[in-house]
């Protein structure tokens, strides 16, 4: 096996504190990260990046197992980085609740993804009280997102 790169030298992550879950959407994911560095200043995080997002934490639309297996990657990643917070971001026209058809009517996409946020959030607020979530939606608007916090 030969070295193919060397990073720069970095500061350890260990308990950085915070939880990301967002969508894996490639669209997003520069967006996302100069969000997170540049309006939330995070340095560092536990991520959680998948298709749909929030969508695997809720039981019912996907497999049990998958939501399973969600929460217990929750629960770990909170124990690993000592997490207080945890970060939820959705965003508009997820190809994810699409394909799947998680909303029926495209035209009803973003409140279905913003009822999803909301009961995740609920749902993390019951499992673990002491920790702080926070929601935001994006959109994209030529070639960037705006991003809101959803209450």
């Amino acid at each position: 096996m030969r070295d193919v790169f060397h990073t720069s030298p970095q500061e350890s992550a260990v308990g950085a504190g915070v939880v990301v879950i967002h969508c894996s959407d490639p669209r997003y994911q520069p967006h996302f990260q100069d969000f997170l560095a540049n309006s939330l200043a995070l340095d560092s995080y536990a991520l959680i990046a998948v298709p749909g997002g929030v969508h695997f934490l809720i039981e019912g639309d996907s497999a049990p197992r998958f939501s399973w297996v969600g929460w217990s990657w929750v629960q770990f990643l909170r124990d690993v980085a000592s997490a207080e917070r945890v970060i939820l971001i959705g965003h508009d026209d997820c190809r994810w609740y699409l394909q799947r058809r998680f909303a029926l009517d495209p035209a009803h996409l973003a409140v279905r993804i913003e009822e999803d946020l909301r009961r995740v959030r609920t749902d993390l607020n019951q499992r673990f009280p002491q920790m702080h979530v926070e929601l935001y939606f994006a959109r994209l608007a030529a070639d960037r997102a705006v991003i809101q916090l959803l209450s």
